[in-house]
């Protein structure tokens, strides 16, 4: 399981369906996620998101051909959302991301 921290760099509403979660790591990637606009609510630029994840490989699908990817529009993904309702984040402490998420977190020294 890969586990990554980013600091949520804006929050991006308009659309009805989706909002846009903008994160961006210690090491400048990015990580955009769509998220249902009533979960998006309480988000904030400048919090931490915490996103694991892994792949798979599943036996029985294996002998089927993948799907095919559907035509997406020329313009980036960023086009689909309201810009008008971007939330910029504000300005970047000189603590990376994993120091700030494990004071949250709190020291495991002494636990288990």
């Amino acid at each position: 399981m890969i586990t990554i921290a980013a600091r949520i760099a804006r929050v991006v509403t308009g659309a009805s369906t989706a909002s846009l979660l903008h994160a961006i790591d210690d090491d400048g990637l990015e990580i955009k996620l769509e998220v249902a606009p009533a979960l998006a609510r309480a988000v904030v630029p400048g919090q931490v998101l915490v996103v694991q994840w892994s792949t798979h490989t599943v036996p029985d699908l294996t002998a089927y051909a993948p799907p095919q990817p559907t035509a997406r529009p020329i313009d980036p993904i960023d086009h689909e959302f309201d810009i008008r309702n971007d939330t910029p984040a504000p300005a970047a402490s000189g603590r990376d991301i994993i120091d700030e998420f494990n004071v949250l977190l709190g020291s495991t020294r002494g636990r288990g």
